[in-house]
Formats: C-alpha cells, structure tokens, sequence
C-alpha cells in the first residue's frame, strides 16, 4: 500500500493534486484544516479487511469501527511512520554537515581531527542516537510488515474456517462433492458465516434451471418417461386436471402406451371419466402416430408410457416409437425425489436417447433430503417444469421455482439436524442410565457379599 501526503490551500486544488499524482484509484484515508491549508492523506491498493484486522476498538462501548474511523486510524499510524522517517533524515543530515567543513583553508582535516579527538564527544553522541533512531524506525517498519503478514494470515484461516462449515453443510444436505466444489470459491475472504452461507444458496438456486411458463399453457404433444413407481400416471392426472380447470375439457386429451401390464390403463381412464376428457390406447392394432393423428384436434395431448427395465426388449420398442414418431413429441423425465443418487443417472442415461426437454419432480413430501435431487439437476442440465408434493388432485403439483426447492432443501437439513440432535441425546440418556444401573448393582451385590 502507497501512502502519501498532500497539502493545498484548498480542498479542490488538493484533490487535484491527488488525481493527477496518485489517479483516480487512491482512497482517501483523512483530511483536515491545518496551517495555511487543508492537508489529506491517500492511500493506493488500500484494503479495508486488512485494516480492520489491525485496529483495536474505539469506544468505551467497543463498538466495532466503521470504515471511516479505520481509514483514520490507517492515516495516522502512516503518517507517524513519514515522521519517524524524517526526523531520522534531518539527523543524518546534521550529523553529515558537521563533519563536513566547508573551509577552503583545510579547516575540514581539522575538523576531521575534532570527531576523533576523545575530548569532543558531541558528534559521536550524535551519531549513536542517529543510529537508535534508525534502529527504532526499523523496528517499527518490521513490526508494521508482521503485523501485515499475521493479519493476513488470520484473514485466510477464518475464511478456510467458513469454507469448512460451509462445505460440511452442503455435504450433510446430500450435495455431490462436484457441486460443492463449483460454489465454494464464491465465498470471498472475510465473510461472515452467515453471510456466506446465504450467498452459496442464492447461487445453488441460480445453477438450477427451470421452466420459465406453465408447460400445459403452451400446448403440444408432451411425453412422461421414467421408472415404474416415480409417479407418472398420477402426475399426467394432475396436469390434465390443472388445465382442465383452467381451460375446460374439450382440448386435451391423454394417451396412454402402456400395453405391457395387465389393466395398466385402469387408473388413466378413471381421470379421463372424472374430468370428462378421451383416453386413448396405444395397442398392436393402433400406433402412436395413429392415435396421435386421430386427437389433431386437441391443443394438449399427455402421453402416459410404461416404466419398464431398460433389459426388456418392450423398453427399447416403447422409446424408439416415442423418438421416431413424425408427430413433435416432447418428451420430460419423471425422477421421484426419493429415488438414490446412482438410480437417478442411470435412469437419465437410458432415457436420454429419445432426447429429454426437461423433467418433473415427484413425491417431495415423502423425501428426507433435496440435495441428492438438486446435485442430479445441475449435473444433468435439465430444466425442471413441475414438482409434486402429495395425492391430492390439483392441488400437490407446482410450476417449479429453483429458490423453492433449494429452500425445501434447507428445512429438511434442518430437520434432520434436529432429529439426529434428539436421537444423540436419548441415546447418551440411554448409556448414563444403563451406566447407572450397573454401579448401583455393583454396589448392592458387592455390599451384600
């Protein structure tokens, strides 16, 4: 840091002396009226965490200083140091012109002759306090650079510190180590814990990328993939039942391509008769294409298909006639958020080929944990248009907001946090009374003996 003093007869030409020395990049760190003038003290490369390290208090109150009064005190300790140094180059100076006689007559040998006389010991006493002086001002420009390099240090250690709890959080949240590593160079030296904490979830909610609109507003051919038991079937009947009521009946239809199982059709047509809209089956006598060309009508077709092992020869027939259909099916991955974090990428590896537009994500209500969900949504990409949070028809599906999962997220750490906290104390509770116990058995037995 370059620190420098400037004295004017007023204010404006000072600052001008200040821009035009030190550009427009100097901090102001004091000014005041003096003799004559105002004088101000600026400062380049100026960095206020590391002079707030190096203050003490300054109040009775102990009041943490505000950036002013830093500045301030930065300033005088600087200008102090400028003193110390001139005083010790006026000494030096005197000491120099002493020893030096201008006479041209030769009175310098004699002069000469005078320092090293033992009975004129000014000089040499002198010299010796200009040496203390310049050792002192040593002394203090060490101790000033250690006092820089400990602060320094002291900054980094708390901001290792934050980033250890910050990470331990994201870990206990069940977020993947690639995820953590990708927000924990957000968090700047310094921060407050708290601070920071929130600014990573902020930023764990902007990796997030979701839907902008309502997908069943836009109309179009929509297709639900996934594994048996995410939920498909019920999360076709709540988005049908959802534009239903908003738009009535008469534009929507579902389809279902599930004609492996045995009435595994039954639950789709029980929505279509409660909301009053066609279901259509794709079977070896009508293909999808057929079944979609007859429903052109429709501004919204749902499509419902079977959640089979990728091993069976049905899976690879069912996606190929999704992915080579001539109609523009889009086609959205159905994750449940209880699903484990492997399960979750292998299902998205065998379902990526008939090109994914997004996902949907079920059974929030039932997960004890978002993080493995919110880890699989950034690792992937996909964009997310709904979550799903209980049975109930309309009401348990929502367009999908990045900052409401990853608050959902949060609560269920804190939950869990609490339930392991409850648990440890029952269990130490458990071992102090069995502990308990024993002694008191030993006491009797060994008494009774």
């Amino acid at each position: 840091m370059k620190v420098k003093r400037f004295f004017a007869a007023t204010m404006q030409e000072a600052l001008r002396m200040v821009r035009e020395e030190m550009g427009a990049d100097a901090v102001i760190l004091s000014n005041q009226k003096v003799g004559g003038g105002v004088e101000i003290v600026t400062a380049l490369d100026y960095d206020e965490q590391l002079a707030m390290s190096q203050v003490e208090t300054v109040s009775a109150q102990d009041k943490t200083p505000s950036p002013t009064q830093i500045g301030r005190m930065q300033a005088e300790r600087h200008v102090r140091l400028q003193e110390e140094m001139e005083r010790a180059r006026e000494k030096i100076s005197d000491v120099r012109s002493r020893r030096i006689n201008t006479d041209e007559s030769g009175q310098s040998v004699v002069s000469q002759q005078r320092v090293e006389n033992s009975s004129d010991v000014a000089p040499a006493s002198e010299l010796e306090s200009m040496r203390a002086e310049l050792h002192h001002l040593k002394d203090m420009l060490n101790q000033q650079l250690k006092s820089n390099d400990e602060a320094r240090k002291e900054i980094e250690t708390a901001a290792s510190i934050v980033k250890s709890n910050i990470e331990d959080r994201l870990s206990r949240m069940g977020i993947e180590k690639s995820l953590i590593d990708a927000l924990l160079p957000g968090i700047k030296e310094g921060a407050d814990i708290s601070l920071a904490w929130n600014r990573v979830l902020a930023e764990l909610s902007h990796v997030l990328a979701v839907e902008d609109d309502e997908l069943i507003n836009r109309g179009g051919i929509y297709a639900l993939v996934g594994q048996t038991g995410a939920g498909k079937t019920t999360t076709i009947g709540k988005m049908a039942a959802r534009y239903v009521l908003e738009h009535g009946p008469d534009s929507i239809a579902l389809i279902t391509t599930d004609r492996y199982r045995i009435a595994a059709h039954e639950q789709l047509m029980v929505f279509g008769r409660i909301l009053n809209i066609p279901v259509r089956i794709v079977d070896e006598h009508n293909s999808l294409d057929d079944v979609i060309e007859s429903l052109q009508d429709k501004k919204l077709v749902l499509i419902d298909t079977a959640g089979l092992n990728h091993q069976d020869p049905d899976w690879a027939e069912q996606l190929h006639e999704i992915r080579d259909s001539k109609f523009p099916i889009k086609n959205y991955l159905v994750l449940s958020a209880i699903t484990q974090t492997q399960i979750m990428k292998s299902t998205y590896h065998y379902y990526k080929m008939v090109g994914l537009a997004g996902c949907l994500v079920t059974k929030l209500d039932e997960a004890v944990s978002l993080g493995e969900v919110i880890s699989f949504l950034y690792l992937s990409g996909l964009s997310v248009a709904y979550v799903t949070d209980g049975q109930k028809i309309p009401d348990d599906i929502h367009l999908a907001k990045a900052h409401s999962i990853v608050s959902r997220g949060v609560s269920l750490f804190k939950e869990q946090e609490k339930f392991e906290a409850e648990l440890l104390s029952h269990t130490q509770g458990r071992i102090h009374n069995t502990g308990r116990a024993n002694e008191l058995t030993s006491m009797y037995f060994g008494h009774t003996a």
